[in-house]
């Protein structure tokens, strides 16, 4: 009888044996996941610990091109080792306003866009008057309308589909050129543009148009002319 209790014993103990060895085996065999972040966590972490300051840590990230949207066992992982939550969430948040800025850059030729303070070029006999007239540029609807400021005759709306070209005219200087008219092409016509403040020196709405073209239709030929004067 003995020898019969002691043989199931054994039997019972091995196969306990076996299962938990099998289980072991098991949980070694399970993929551990591992964050998309673990570089920029150890990096907050080692900073950190090196008794650097949130404003050194923050600065040191904003230049940074790491991935930000740091998941649940990140942030588990950085509040372990003592980072404080407001730089934690600093962090993670300069991630989201950078992707969202980055979203609301991208040019698309679905998008919307206008730009005031703007002045085409009249290529008709102008006597005594401005050879450049006021108006408001704006894309909408895959199109590019003008409207001028003072004679709804002067309007102009140009399907983007009809445009070959697109090119910045650029004044030669020895620090840099300096890029002050817009130029658009379609097969027939011509149409130049420039900010209102050009003789000033003001060109932000000319490079924004050249960008926005670059960007929502990069298959357009884009080219920058040099010239000796405006």
């Amino acid at each position: 009888m003995k020898t019969l209790v002691l043989a199931v014993a054994l039997v019972v103990a091995v196969s306990i044996g076996g299962r938990s060895e099998a289980q072991a085996q098991d949980l070694s065999a399970t993929p551990v996941a591992v964050s998309a972040n673990s570089a920029l966590v150890e990096d907050i972490i080692r900073l950190w610990k090196a008794n650097l300051s949130e404003e050194f840590i923050n600065k040191y990230f904003a230049h940074s091109d790491l991935a930000r949207d740091l998941t649940p066992d990140d942030v588990v992982r950085l509040r372990n080792a003592g980072v404080p939550e407001t730089l934690i969430a600093s962090i993670t948040l300069r991630g989201v306003d950078a992707g969202a800025a980055m979203a609301q850059k991208a040019a698309g030729p679905r998008d919307v866009r206008r730009w005031d303070g703007l002045t085409r070029r009249n290529s008709g006999v102008v006597l005594l008057k401005s050879r450049w007239d006021a108006g408001v540029l704006e894309f909408k609807d895959a199109s590019l309308r003008w409207m001028d400021s003072k004679d709804t005759g002067k309007n102009i709306l140009l399907p983007a589909a009809q445009i070959t070209e697109q090119q910045l005219t650029c004044l030669k200087k020895s620090g840099g050129n300096e890029c002050f008219e817009w130029v658009v092409k379609t097969r027939n016509e011509e149409y130049r543009f420039r900010d209102v403040g050009w003789q000033q020196g003001e060109n932000v709405k000319v490079a924004e148009l050249f960008e926005f073209f670059s960007g929502a239709y990069p298959n357009l030929i884009s080219s920058r002319r040099p010239v000796d004067e405006k």
